[in-house]
This record gives C-alpha cells, structure tokens and sequence, in this order.
C-alpha cells in the first residue's frame, strides 16, 4: 500500500520545516511527500534528508493560488495507493501514518474511501464557551456527536463538543488538513476549485460529504497531530463573516434543502449563530467582533436578495 502526502503551503518555510520533520520520524514513512507551493519558497525544506531515508521528494510551483486547486495539483501528481492531506503548519505524532493505514488494511471490502485523524491540542472549552454550545445546541448550530451534519445543514466540528470521540467512527465529513483517501475515491470526486478558488472555507465539508455518498468515512482518534495554527498575517474580520454565512448556505443549498421543513431549520440555526455572535460582541465589543457582525449581517442580506457571489 503505497503513500503519498501532499501538504499545501503558503509563505511558511518555518512551519513547514517542522511538518516534514515529525513526518520522517514517523514509525511507517510514506513513500513520497509532495509539495505544493502557493508562495515563494526559496529551499526545499529537508529535501536531502528525506530522499536519503528513502522519501521520494516532489516540489510543485503553482501559479494559480488557492487551497482547493492545490490539492487537487497534489492529486494529480500522487502516485500512491493512499493519499494523505496536511496543512504546512500540523506536527505529526510519531504513529500518525501508521494509524491511519490500520484501518484501511482492516477494511478488505474497500468500502472505506476516506480515513480522517485527531488534532490533539484542541483549546479546552471554558464555561464562556460551554455555555455557548448549549444555545447552539438549541439552535442546531451544532450537536452532540462530532463529524455529523444536521439537519439544520450545519455541521458539529471536531473538538467543538464536550464530547470528543473517543474511538473508530463512521462520520459525514473530515476536516481537509488532517485527511486521508483512497487514490480510487477521485476518479470521481475533486476538490470544487470553482467556488472555493479565493476562499476555502468549508471546502473540506463540501468534498467529504460528496464522498461520504458513496464510501465510508472513518474518525480515527488514535492518529493524532498538533495543529500550531500560525497567526493570519492581517485578519479580514468581516469577510471571515460574510463568507462563513455564504458557504453556510451553499452546502445546505446543495446537499441539506429538501422542503419547507429543511428551509426553516437553517434560517432557524443561522437566526441562532446571529444571535451568539451579537452576543459575543455585546460582551466583547472590539473592532474585529463588529466587523464580523457587519459581515454575517451583509451575508444575510445577500442570501435573502438572492445576491450571492460565493467567489469574490
């Protein structure tokens, strides 16, 4: 069972640097990593050191920026069985591959398409944030169980619960940088470049759940890394909001909606993840909390006037 890692990256050679490090000190090594550049990177970070021990080394310049079209350049260029997808900025716990390969060597049927790991160092909820989970949970912004959609269209995230999964689950979507995928899975699918070519948000969840149509997705928590989550260089709070609310409603549009029923709930979660927010900034009324307010209440706007421009 060959393997192929293709990490995406942007301007971080730091980040990298240590990303490639905890992936040769792995307990099974992959047969090739692959990188593919968004920015400007003037070295290949541990290329001889990984070619030495036996890791092919790929390096791809792309010209078109964006997360999407970079990982499906990394598709194409994968050779292996099993493709495995990492942001540039996750260190690796030592058996983090291996991990992931037990369950598709248990899986003899084949009926498992995409296998999906832990972050470890998740912030702990406080009682600010338990409490928020609570009214979101009245308003199906979120649920009890990780990794499902609702039937609100909302989705409830990893590490956003006080109930992380604790072991093997067959779940509807994977988070993007700490995912893995049969080679066969995209022979049918591929990352939408289209709407999510400027901005990848939820293009994880749009993908995966696409795929968990037809093959299984599992939650493997015995895989674990750690996501140093390196700081934006310059936040653009409202459009974070805007965009959050737009691509909300582009996946319940596309997979979600089915009637009236369907309609009601999304508007009824959204009216409650407004209602945090507000929240949020009434308690916390700094610059970026308004510009977010601004952009979730503009996003609104757009959906209810049928002004929508997801690409922008």
């Amino acid at each position: 069972m060959k393997t192929s890692i293709i990490i995406p990256t942007y301007n971080r050679p730091d980040d990298l640097t240590k990303c490639i490090e905890s992936i040769r000190r792995q307990t099974v090594l992959p047969d090739e990593i692959i990188i593919v550049d968004d920015g400007n990177l003037q070295e290949h970070p541990l290329r001889r050191e990984c070619e030495a021990g036996g890791i092919r080394y790929r390096y791809f310049k792309k010209d078109v920026p964006g997360l999407t079209a970079s990982r499906n350049a990394g598709i194409g260029l994968a050779s292996g069985d099993i493709l495995f997808f990492l942001d540039d900025d996750v260190i690796l716990f030592p058996d983090y591959v291996e991990q992931i390969l037990a369950v598709y060597r248990e899986d003899a049927e084949g009926a498992v398409g995409g296998v999906g790991g832990a972050i470890a160092n998740h912030k702990p909820l406080n009682a600010a944030h338990k409490l928020r989970r609570v009214v979101e949970l009245v308003f199906l912004v979120t649920g009890i169980r990780e990794g499902k959609v609702l039937p609100s269209g909302f989705c409830t995230n990893y590490g956003m619960t006080c109930f992380p999964l604790k072991e093997k689950t067959e779940v509807d979507f994977l988070s993007g940088g700490v995912s893995s995928f049969r080679k066969e899975v995209f022979r049918d699918f591929a990352f939408d470049a289209v709407r999510f070519r400027k901005y990848a948000m939820g293009e994880d969840k749009d993908f995966t759940y696409r795929v968990s149509k037809k093959y299984r997705l599992i939650y493997q928590p015995a895989a674990r890394l750690l996501h140093m989550e390196s700081p934006k260089m310059s936040p653009d709070n409202y459009r974070e909001g805007r965009m959050f609310v737009l691509y909300q409603h582009l996946f319940f549009d596309r997979y979600v909606k089915k009637g009236v029923a369907s309609r009601f709930l999304f508007y009824y979660a959204l009216a409650g993840y407004t209602l945090t927010r507000a929240v949020i900034f009434a308690v916390s009324p700094d610059r970026g909390t308004f510009d977010r307010m601004r952009g979730i209440v503009s996003g609104i706007g757009a959906i209810l006037t049928g002004r929508e421009a997801i690409v922008e």
